[in-house]
């Protein structure tokens, strides 16, 4: 076993079965300096105990299924707050927060559009903006982020 797609799977069900998601993975083949980065999400956010222990745990599994055929390092972290928006699980997770989507198709004349995440379900996201609520299909969305602002 010692690609991404082989492992996604064991790996998504051992967070599971921890309390966390998968929000990514992806592993760089680099020689000897090969890196199995795994980014983990849940409800309450991340902490830097959490990822300590996801990456005990995960690194036992990872040797027990033989992953990787020669050295790699395993990375372990939050997707962070900036974290693109990809699926209707990411942008039911914004509901009430401000978003920026750029578009890959215009969606009422518009390539870019901002406002608050109403609700997201079969395969659109409702934004509220300019005084209006416009529905998005997740497919006409080239990339998407919370859009924060900072208050003094």
């Amino acid at each position: 076993m010692g690609s991404a797609d082989e492992v996604r799977p064991l790996v998504e069900r051992k967070l599971l079965a921890m309390g966390f998601e998968l929000y990514d993975l992806r592993y760089v083949e680099a020689g000897r300096h090969s890196v199995l980065r795994v980014y983990i999400d849940k409800p309450a956010g991340v902490t830097i105990d959490d990822c300590e222990r996801v990456s005990k745990d995960l690194s036992v599994m990872l040797d027990v299924e033989e992953f990787s055929g020669g050295p790699y390092s395993l990375e372990v972290s939050s997707p962070g707050a900036d974290r693109p928006l990809r699926t209707e699980r990411d942008f039911r997770r914004a509901a009430g927060r401000g978003v920026v989507l750029e578009l890959s198709q215009p969606v009422d004349g518009r390539m870019r559009v901002a406002g608050t995440v109403q609700r997201c379900a079969d395969g659109v996201v409702e934004v509220a903006g300019d005084g209006r609520v416009m529905t998005v299909p997740l497919t006409a969305v080239r990339s998407g982020k919370i859009e924060f602002s900072f208050k003094p």
